[in-house]
Parts: structure tokens; sequence; C-alpha cells
């Protein structure tokens, strides 16, 4: 994996409000597709009665 070096000269990226908008719509409809660990620890514990 290759280091990136940053120098004085390196300008920070930035995002216009509404790209700052879609990427957190985004990441938003990205974490509605996941269930938490301890919600599908409680379901298959109830599940399979372990």
């Amino acid at each position: 994996m290759q280091e990136t070096n940053m120098t004085s000269d390196t300008k920070p990226f930035g995002l216009s409000t509404e790209q700052q908008e879609i990427l957190d719509i985004q990441i938003n409809l990205v974490k509605n597709m996941y269930t938490d660990t301890e919600s599908l620890y409680t379901y298959l514990k109830h599940k399979y009665d372990l």
C-alpha cells in the first residue's frame, strides 16, 4: 500500500452544500440497510432458543 505524503501546498477537498446533502442521504440509506449487532443477537437467541 502506497503512503501519501501531505505537503503544505496540498489543498483540502471540499464539497458543495448540494454534494454534502447527497452524500448524507446516501450514508443514511446505507445505515438503514443494516441491523445492529444487539438486535441481531436478540433475534437469533429467541429464534433458536439459545
